[in-house]
């Protein structure tokens, strides 16, 4: 447990209630202060409101809007946690719609996280190594579903990341559909380097699957054909994206 602590110094309930629950989640010590109270001296950085943090002679203060606690407060999770110099960042990722991140710093966990989409993948992980600048990073994605762990690959090494492809026999522990704790486990275990792009192409059970998602997204209205379900499953274009074409062609 980090001694240092973390203050939440403000006068926007809202805000103030966000923040908490994010913190209360977290490895990181914190306290709720009346925002004209002293500061305590073992209090690294507080959050507030930007007008708040612009208005108070303390140079520790921190800007956070409502809509950004996730993202603000996170970053700064990574930074006290890993510290300086951090030599290894490994990332694990776990494979499926929804995938699994994890990401230790020399063998320490510093966070989880479960994702909504696959492309946001490579986006949370340049944006932690942003934050932490190791001396190295590697990225280790678990052989999930061949469509959904290639397009992965693929975004890491456009981004010039290296990646391991890792085997998950072994890794998953739990629910099935617990894909944070076995990111945990992929993130520590060798893989096979990958150094080239690899083909993505759908199965037909997947373009049935897209399909099948596309029409309860329209509630029922529609369902894309097989083609754009094809260019939704290696990334060309959003489901979204997708739907708003077949229905344009009407």
């Amino acid at each position: 447990m980090v001694m240092a602590r973390v203050g939440v110094r403000t006068n926007d309930f809202q805000l103030a209630y966000r923040l908490i629950k994010k913190l209360r989640h977290s490895q990181i010590k914190y306290v709720q202060l009346e925002y004209d109270a002293e500061i305590p001296s073992d209090i690294i950085f507080w959050f507030g409101t930007d007008e708040e943090v612009r208005q108070s002679t303390d140079k520790n203060g921190v800007s956070c809007d409502i809509d950004e606690v996730d993202i603000t407060v996170q970053k700064y999770i990574n930074i006290i946690l890993a510290g300086p110099n951090v030599e290894l960042l490994s990332f694990g990722v776990d494979t499926g719609p929804r995938p699994g991140l994890a990401w230790f710093a020399d063998g320490r966990l510093i966070g989880s996280l479960q994702l909504e989409e696959v492309d946001s993948v490579v986006k949370e992980i340049n944006q932690i190594i942003y934050h932490i600048s190791p001396k190295s990073s590697i990225i280790r994605i678990g052989k999930g579903p061949r469509t959904l762990s290639n397009r992965i690959v693929n975004n890491c090494l456009d981004k010039g990341f290296s990646v391991e492809l890792v085997d998950e026999n072994n890794t998953s522990f739990g629910s099935r559909h617990d894909h944070v704790s076995s990111a945990k486990n992929i993130a520590l275990k060798k893989g096979i380097s990958v150094f080239k792009r690899l083909k993505v192409i759908p199965t037909k059970g997947e373009v049935r699957e897209i399909q099948r998602i596309s029409r309860l997204a329209s509630q029922g209205k529609s369902t894309i054909p097989s083609n754009l379900a094809r260019s939704v499953a290696t990334g060309r274009i959003s489901l979204t994206e997708a739907l708003h074409l077949h229905l344009n062609d009407y």
